[in-house]
């Protein structure tokens, strides 16, 4: 495995939090970081409180949006999305040679499985914590032609703004009014233990994949010169809830089975 950097190393150690950017926007991220923690075992839990200095894992959510404004963690800029073309699929695109988000949480997965001190494996916890969410916005699967869908222009409820921004909160606040805990809350039914683990099936493929496929239904369900508004909303609103859903319950496995 490729040595941990020296700054790395010494940032686990001073770094106490940084205001995030966006990508499903911080509510997003820490409604998906509830539903995770609600469904981890007791002894992961204890184990991943204690490599997240006590803090549950919504705390650190967003977190690593702002270490791309740190210029030592440029490195990890493309990490957060994987651009498929129209039509395409992951594993046959060209890759980033900085890598994307599918390689950031097997590189998260790696680090975690090492004898890697505590702090690096820290850092490496809350990115994945983080990089699964990334995984399961539509958009961080949108196309490199128009940067994940930032160049796609839209106009919802009246306003001008871009596909990308739409999906990463705009659509999520469109929806309810709800805080992250209300999207916690009530996004996840009453579920048989066999649904749960139905929904948290797969491999990180299979989910990349997955959001692939979401990307270009939306894609082809969003025309960019007309007002978005309530039949939009009420359209992809059940969308959202599973994504997020769906990343939680599937962060929760991937922790449960690595501690």
């Amino acid at each position: 495995m490729r040595a941990i950097p020296v700054f790395l190393l010494t940032f686990c150690c001073v770094f106490i939090n940084i205001s995030p950017a966006s990508a499903w926007g911080e509510k997003g991220h820490n409604a998906t970081a509830r539903v995770a923690q609600k469904h981890l075992t007791k002894c992961a839990e204890r184990k991943i409180t204690r490599l997240l200095d006590g803090h549950n894992m919504a705390y650190w959510s967003s977190w690593a949006d702002g270490l791309r404004s740190y210029p030592e963690y440029d490195f990890i800029r493309t990490w957060h999305y994987a651009n498929v073309e129209d039509g395409g699929d992951y594993a046959s695109e060209p890759k980033l040679p900085t890598g994307d988000v599918y390689t950031a949480v097997e590189k998260c997965v790696e680090v975690l499985k090492s004898d890697n001190c505590d702090s690096v494996k820290s850092v490496y916890l809350k990115m994945l914590i983080h990089f699964v969410g990334d995984m399961h916005c539509p958009m961080h699967a949108g196309r490199a032609s128009d940067r994940g869908g930032n160049g796609y222009t839209v106009t919802f409820r009246g306003r001008k703004t871009n596909l990308h921004s739409l999906w990463d909160s705009a659509l999520l606040d469109g929806a309810h009014v709800w805080s992250a805990a209300e999207w916690a809350e009530n996004i996840e039914p009453r579920m048989t233990r066999r649904q749960r683990k139905a929904m948290a099936a797969g491999t990180p493929m299979d989910w990349m994949e997955q959001t692939v496929d979401i990307a270009d239904e939306i894609y082809d369900g969003t025309p960019q010169n007309e007002d978005l508004n309530w039949d939009y909303i009420n359209k992809y609103s059940p969308l959202i809830e599973e994504q997020l859903l769906e990343g939680g319950l599937r962060l929760a496995k991937m922790l449960n089975e690595l501690f």
